[in-house]
Formats: C-alpha cells, sequence, structure tokens
C-alpha cells in the first residue's frame, strides 16, 4: 500500500478512488452531452484518462458521487481538471461514442442496448434479467424499475448487435465485446440461445476477444458450447463469499443452487478456456474484507481470476443506504488480490481496458516499488493482443477436432494437428528422391515409377493422412505425369464395368431404403421372432446378414443401429452391459459377414472383378462369387452366433418392453405403399437377373436399367438417391484400378511379388500366406483398399506356381470381406464403437476368434469345396 497520500501521486489509487467514489460536479459540465453516458441503465458516467494513461470511467450524478473528495473544476477543449485535496490534475476527456445516438436496421437505438468505453464494448443481448420478474429474487445491488421483468427475457436480434459492433469499429478500434446475459429459468440460463450470437460475432470480430458475464448454468455442457462458438472470457460471479450475507444479496441465485453451482461452473470452465480467462467478481464492500479475501483465496486455488469489484450504492436500490468502504480496505485488498495471481502463475492480462474498475494488473501500481515485466508489457501491447487472439483461435480449433478429449494439454493438440502436415510433407520429399534416385536393377524406369506410385498409395492407404478417394485421384494424377500411363489410357478406367455396375447397386440400394421396405422387413420380422432375449440377438445376426446379401454392408448397418439403440434403452442397459455389447455386435457381425455372400455386400467384389479384367482379361459372375462364398459365410456366422450365445448365456431380460417399443414404430410407419411393393418386385427381378448373367459387362447393364426404370416409375428422386450413394467409392475404383494396371503392364507387379514372396512356395501354402495378409491389410485399411493393395501383386505370384487368375481374386476379394477386430477395419465396425456401448478389448478379442476362423475356414472350403464348382489352384 502506498504510503503518499498525495491524491494524485499514484495513478493506481487515483483511479481507485474515482471508479470508487466518483466525481463531483460543483459547476456542471459544458457540453454534457458530448461527454456524459449511461451504462447498465441507471448509472452515468464520464469517460477520462490521466496522464499516466489509465483509463477511468468515472460516476457522476449520484447521491454518492457528490460526497466525492474528487471535483471536476473546468473544461477547455477535451482537457479537464480535476481538483482533490487542494491539488489539481491535467486529465483528458473522451467523448462519449457517435453511435450511440445512430439506430439499426429494425430502428432500435443503439446506445439503449451498447456502451463502449475505451476499447471495451459492452452489449445486452438480452432484453432484461429473469430475476426481475420476480422482486424478491433480484440482486439487491443492482435492482432498479428500467428492467424488462419477464421470467424469460427475450433475445435481441443477433443482427442488430452486428450493426452495432460494426459501428462501432468504424468509430474507434475495439479489444474486448463483453456480453452481459441475465437469469432465464432454464437449465442452461438461456446460455444456448447466445450460441449463434457469439458464433457470429466470432466471424466479425477476428482476433478480438469475446468475454461472457452469466449466471452460472446446471447445465454445464453448454459450456462446452460456448468456447467452441468462439468465446474467450468466461465469467461466473460469486459476489460475496460469505454465505449468509451471500443469500441476502444475491436471492435469486441462491434459489437456483447459490455458491456450489456457481463454483461448479466456474472450475468446468477452468477445464475448458485458457488459464486466466475464467473469472468471477467479488463485490468490495459488502462484506468484510477479510471474508472478500478468503473468497480470493479459493478462486485462486481453482485457478479462477478474482476481479474485485468496489460496491457503489445505486439509487432505488434496497443497499442504496450500505456504507461504502474505506478506500484503505478497498486497496488492501487489490494489493492481496496481485500477491496472489502473481504468486499462483494465473495470467491476468485478459482483463484490460475496464474503466470502472482496477484490473489485476493495474493492481500492482498501489505498491509503487513494483514495475511492469517485460510479460506484462508484451501481454498488452497491440501485438502481444493479436497473438492472444491468434493463439485463442488455434486451441479452440483443435479442441473442436478434439471433442471429448478437452483436457489435452495445448502443445499435444498442436502436435496432433501438425502431425499429418509433416508426414505428408516427408512422404512428398520421399517420393520425390525415389523419382530422381533412379530404377533398381532389374526394374524399368516406367516399372519403378509404377511401383513408386503404388508405395505413395500405399503408405496413405493404410495411414489415412488423406481420404482414401483423393489418394486414388493422387495415383490418377501421378502415373501419366510421370510417363507409366498415357492419360487418355488412365482415365478410361472410370468406364470400367464394375464401376458401373456398383454405382446402380448403390443407387438401388437408396431406392430400397427411402421406400421403407427394408426397415418394415426387419421390423415384421423381429415381430415374429423377438420374444426370447437369444432369439432376438440371433435375429439381430441373422436378419442383417440376410439383408447384406443385397445391400452394402454399411446400409444395412446404418439401418439396424437406430433398432439396436431402441433395444438397448427399452431394456434401461447401460454402458458396458454384457447383452447391451451382444446386440451391436450381431449387427455388425451379421452385416460384415452376410456381405460377403454376394456382389452386393461391397465394393471389394467388384473391385476384385475389375482388377481381374484389366489385369487379365478373364471374369467371375455373381452366381460363382456367392457359390464361392456361401460356405464360408455359413460357417462364420455359426461361430458367430456360438460366441453371442455364450456371451449372454446367463442374462434373462424382459423383453415386453422391446415388442412395445418395435410396435410403436410399426404404428408409426404405416403400410407399405404401393410404390414400396413396386421397388420390391424391381430389386426382387434385378436380383435375379444379376443371378443368371454373365459377368461384370451384364450386371453393369442390369444394374442400370433397373436404376432407369426406377426413376421412370417415379418411385423415388434424384435428390434422395444422391445422399446415399458413396460417390467416394467411385473415385476410388478409378484410382485402384489404374494402380493395379501401371503395375501389371511395366512389370512392377512381378518384380515386387518375387521379390517379397518366397520362390518355393506354392499351392494351399501361398494360398494361405495371401489370405493372412490381405486380413492384416483389411483391419487397418477399408476392404477395397485392400484388395486395391494386395490384388496386384498376388496375380502375377499365382500366375507363376500355376494358379488361376480368377482364384486369386476370388480369395483376394472374399477373405477382404471379413475385418473383426477394429473400428476403422469396416464401417460396422466403426458404427457400433462409435455407440459407446462396445468395449474395445472385447472387440479386438471376439473380432480375433472370428478372424481367425475365417482364415481356418477359408482354408478348408478351398480345399474340398472350390474343387467341386470348378475353381482349382
Amino acid at each position: 500500500m502506498t504510503d503518499d497520500l498525495h491524491p494524485f501521486s499514484n495513478p493506481g489509487r487515483t483511479k481507485l478512488s474515482l471508479v470508487s467514489r466518483g466525481l463531483a460536479l460543483p459547476n456542471g459540465l459544458p457540453q454534457a452531452s458530448r461527454w456524459l453516458a449511461q451504462t447498465n441503465g441507471a448509472e452515468t458516467v464520464l469517460d477520462l484518462r490521466l496522464p499516466s494513461g489509465h483509463f477511468c470511467s468515472v460516476p457522476v450524478g449520484q447521491p454518492y458521487t457528490e460526497d466525492s473528495g474528487f471535483s471536476l473544476l473546468s473544461v477547455d477543449g477535451n482537457k479537464a481538471v480535476l481538483a482533490c485535496g487542494g491539488e489539481q490534475e491535467v486529465v483528458e476527456l473522451i467523448e462519449a461514442p457517435a453511435f450511440y445516438k445512430q439506430r439499426t436496421r429494425k430502428g432500435s437505438r443503439m446506445g439503449s442496448f451498447a456502451s463502449l468505453h475505451d476499447k471495451l464494448l459492452i452489449l445486452q443481448p438480452f432484453m432484461g434479467c429473469g430475476f426481475f420478474a420476480n422482486k424478491s429474487d433480484a440482486c439487491a445491488y443492482c435492482q432498479y424499475d428500467s428492467m424488462l421483468n419477464e421470467a424469460e427475457p427475450p433475445l435481441r436480434d443477433p443482427l442488430e448487435l452486428v450493426e452495432v459492433v460494426l459501428a462501432a469499429l468504424a468509430e474507434r478500434d475495439i479489444d474486448t465485446v463483453y456480453l452481459y446475459n441475465g437469469f432465464s429459468p432454464t437449465a442452461d440460463v438461456g446460455l444456448s440461445k447466445l450460441l449463434p450470437v457469439i458464433a457470429l460475432l466470432r466471424r466479425h470480430l477476428g482476433h478480438r476477444q469475446i468475454a461472457l458475464e452469466t449466471v452460472a448454468p446446471k447445465d454445464l455442457s453448454v459450456i462446452d458450447a460456448l468456447y467452441a462458438a468462439g468465446l474467450d472470457i468466461f465469467i461466473c460471479n460469486l459476489e460475496v463469499f460469505d454465505a449468509t450475507r451471500f443469500k441476502e444479496v444475491c436471492p435469486g441465485k441462491a434459489k437456483q443452487g447459490g455458491q456450489d453451482v456457481i463454483l461448479k461452473a466456474l472450475e468446468y470452465a477452468r477445464r475448458i478456456f485458457r488459464p486466466g480467462t475464467v473469472v468471477s467478481h467479488l463485490i468490495v464492500g459488502l462484506e468484510p474484507v477479510a471474508s472478500t479475501v478468503d473468497g480470493m483465496k479459493v478462486l485462486v486455488d481453482k485457478g479462477i481470476v478474482p476481479l474485485l469489484i468496489p460496491f457503489r450504492p445505486l439509487p432505488n436500490t434496497p443497499l442504496e443506504h450500505q456504507n461504502i468502504s474505506t478506500l484503505d480496505d478497498i486497496e488492501a485488498a487489490l494489493l492481496e488480490q496481485y500477491a496472489l495471481l502473481e504468486t499462483s502463475n494465473i495470467p491476468s492480462h485478459r482483463l484490460r481496458d475496464m474503466g470502472r474498475v482496477l484490473t489485476p494488473m493495474e493492481s500492482g501500481v498501489l505498491d509503487s516499488s513494483r514495475t511492469a515485466t517485460l510479460a506484462t508489457r508484451w501481454s498488452t501491447s497491440p501485438l502481444g493482443r493479436k497473438v492472444d487472439g491468434w493463439l485463442d483461435g488455434l486451441r479452440r480449433h483443435l479442441r473442436r477436432k478434439e471433442e471429448g478429449r478437452q483436457t489435452q494439454p495445448i502443445h499435444r493438440l498442436l502436435f496432433t494437428e501438425i502431425a499429418p502436415f509433416m508426414a505428408l510433407m516427408a512422404l512428398a520429399i520421399a517420393f520425390v528422391w525415389g523419382v530422381y534416385s533412379g530404377a533398381p536393377e532389374g526394374l524399368s524406369t516406367s516399372a519403378f515409377y509404377a511401383l513408386l506410385v503404388f508405395l505413395l498409395c500405399l503408405v496413405l492407404w493404410v495411414t489415412q493422412l488423406l481420404p482414401l478417394p483423393i489418394t486414388s485421384l493422387l495415383g490418377l494424377a501421378l502415373l501419366p505425369v510421370l510417363g507409366v500411363l498415357p492419360a487418355s489410357a488412365v482415365f478410361a478406367f472410370f468406364g470400367n464395368p464394375a464401376v458401373f455396375f456398383i454405382l446402380g447397386a448403390f443407387m438401388l440400394v437408396a431406392g430400397v431404403m427411402q421406400s421403407g421396405l427394408s426397415e418394415r422387413l426387419a421390423l415384421l420380422v423381429l415381430k415374429k421372432t423377438g420374444g426370447s432375449s437369444k432369439r432376438l440377438l440371433m435375429v439381430m445376426l441373422f436378419l442383417p446378414a440376410l439383408m447384406a446379401f443385397v445391400m452394402p454392408e454399411h446400409a444395412v448397418a446404418a439401418l439396424f443401429l437406430p433398432i439396436a439403440w431402441e433395444i438397448v434403452r427399452a431394456l434401461g442397459l447401460r454402458k458396458g452391459h454384457v447383452y447391451a455389447q451382444a446386440i451391436f455386435f450381431a449387427l455388425a457381425w451379421g452385416a460384415i459377414i452376410g456381405g460377403v455372400a454376394t456382389l452386393l455386400g461391397g465394393a471389394r467384389g467388384p473391385l476384385a472383378l475389375a482388377l481381374l479384367g484389366e489385369l487379365t482379361g478373364e471374369s467371375f459372375s455373381f452366381m460363382q462369387w456367392s457359390l464361392a462364398a456361401l460356405p464360408l459365410v455359413i460357417g462364420v456366422l455359426c461361430v458367430a452366433a456360438i460366441l453371442l450365445l455364450r456371451m449372454v448365456s446367463r442374462v434373462k431380460l424382459d423383453m415386453q418392453v422391446v415388442q412395445d417399443k418395435f410396435a410403436e414404430r410399426r404404428l408409426e410407419m404405416g403400410v407399405l405403399t404401393f410404390k414400396g411393393w413396386m421397388m420390391s418386385f424391381l430389386m426382387l427381378g434385378t436380383v435375379i437377373a444379376w443371378l443368371f448373367a454373365g459377368h461384370a459387362s451384364a450386371l453393369a447393364s442390369i444394374a442400370l436399367v433397373s436404376v432407369v426404370l426406377m426413376f421412370a416409375l417415379r418411385l423415388v428422386d434424384w435428390k434422395q438417391v444422391e445422399t446415399h450413394v458413396q460417390w467416394g467409392v467411385v473415385l476410388m475404383y478409378g484410382g485402384a484400378i489404374a494402380i493395379g494396371k501401371a503395375l501389371s503392364d511395366t512389370g512392377a507387379a512381378t518384380w515386387l511379388a518375387h521379390t517379397l514372396i518366397p520362390g518355393d512356395m506354392m499351392g494351399l501354402a501361398l494360398i494361405a500366406l495371401l489370405v493372412l495378409i490381405t486380413l492384416l491389410f483389411t483391419e487397418s485399411v477399408s476392404n477395397a483398399a485392400a484388395v486395391a493393395i494386395v490384388l496386384p501383386i498376388a496375380m502375377p505370384v499365382g500366375a507363376a506356381v500355376g494358379i488361376e487368375p480368377v482364384v486369386i481374386a476370388l480369395t483376394i476379394g472374399i477373405i477382404a470381406g471379413f475385418a473383426f477386430m477394429l473400428p476403422m477395419g469396416t464401417p460396422p465396425n466403426a458404427m457400433i464403437y462409435a455407440s459407446g456401448y462396445v468395449n474395445p478389448i472385447h472387440m479386438l478379442k471376439y473380432g480375433t476368434i472370428l478372424s481367425l476362423t475365417a482364415l481356418f475356414m477359408f482354408l478348408v472350403v478351398i480345399k474340398y469345396w472350390w474343387p467341386v464348382i470348378g475353381f482349382y489352384y
């Protein structure tokens, strides 16, 4: 505390005196409308700047200000003479902003809900505070009649707030936009309504900071949303630390949970926001100073910045006759605040340009022996403020991408964001180095370039640094640039019949889903068979498997996922419950296994067909694929059923609630429409035609004719179909086929195969090795990517030992469908993992069993069954 009692000797004490005691106007104020402005609907203030540079918003025109020791003697231009204790000081007056008199496009006067003090713009988004709807709930220090007394105050048009911001920015620079949120009788106290407002302001404010002062929400999740929307500073006021006094001063807040709710909100916000940006006001003068100091200590221990507000008695409030604390008491509290923050290392520079209080940084000025540190000077400089704003934006971007991991340190989040770029740069450098390093002995230049493109795409497919279709496009672009294949040949691969087959299949499935046929069929079967928990579980396994015969596995999983949710919710099962896990495993396993049975279950079969045709000129039919795959599908399904039944062997549940839920959904859907019946006949006819068709070109033609009929009969419209077609798969097909063709035509595939695979391995041993390699790839990349990686290499290996190309293609295409162990292996796995009900350890455990089952059963099937249907190895 300063020992120099001269009124103007210490700028900190001068500001403290002015903002807490106000300024008397014994001679009035010339051109008062030029200088004076009203804040918070009750106080009139005069903005001025001391010779030291300290900005002050000084109350005037109140009963307590007329008793102030400071008075304004004269005004000359924008200079004014202040007097106190026989001494005088010349200060700079700051004009009230001109935009106060402007009106928004809706006719509202901007000054009625906004005030600008130096670089601090204060906005009132809500038209009042809900505590004023009941007089006994209003805070005793701010109750006045000008508030709009509605329990849930209306929100202003957000664009009006933007108009004010733009008008203020046109007049002077702004550092902080400060929003007030009163009380609304909801769990989030109205904060959800502010989310679009904050997001809108953020788009206009750039690096400038947005602060929000609010009543404590009980729904803490809204705090995450506030940060994500663009909020920088979260302020929730404790006001008074003494519990008894708190109830007297803030009765409305006390009814809403009191200090406990406030502290919980502050602690939660502290985990989300940057250090030094979670703040709580304590009013000095409404309780003993020792109690206020105790409150500061509690807040600082929790990492929260206390902001001390000198009590000022407003007229027509219950506390209008409350005595004001002595300057010595306020100064002592401010110095204690400064010391606490300094020892705790909590940054305090985010609270700045606040004219009505001494900010934590300014509190240090009260001790004349203290000087501003280099860090303080940097943080308050224009460049430092901009850097802070940019860091806020970066941190928010990183945390939004890492949703659910808010406690991650910023350096880890930054590394997570930068690592992919570094990896891509390293890959690019390695690729360029490879291009200029020259081909190894025994490999032509074009073959070497084809191999480099394949290896680059392989790494990108496995790491997924780029989306799978984009990686394929990269391969398409590099092959003609490096002279491996002519551009006309590369881009012609998009015309492969298999591409149009899968495209047509996706469109037909979109029609089936839009007609409601698939969901009605599922509900009908569940109605007939869902009487017991074990029977329901088997239905959730076998029904998706059957539907995956004619629908892509991801579409089947997407159809049954809501049904699984309803089962789990109806039974009241918590996360981790064995039956809940079993239900989700059943739908995923059923979709995955059943999707292998036909060429319609996923993209891997048509891709294997396309690569086979491009690399060898041979083909296989829809029926041949199904005959080759069905025994394996049945065997793995049976093992999956045994696993599921063992999981729930001791579970007993009341299934009536589940049947009630299904009945409700059936009532909501009604009967199948005429269009639904037409769609079912069209799909049935298409599948029959596929079964008896020849090879790829016939399959594609049937699919496209059926699509045309679907639109000609007006069963769907284009917009409905667009949302269900996986256009990325089409892009990936073109790239994968082109890369495979380049490897084959240049001889790179043969060279790579002989380099990686032992030359003396042949027959069933070679098949087993290829199956194992494919299973490993299909767990880490998509099924189709696994086929694109392994098949071009496997073809020349098989040819060298006399294995038919069709056998190799069927082997890789079929086994690539059995991805059970990891979430990224296939869409159904990713969907059930995202539900939160599936333990990843259990997914790995049971998935390993199923993958090994598929491996051994496949070897049995290829040895004993495939020769029967005409396939030899």
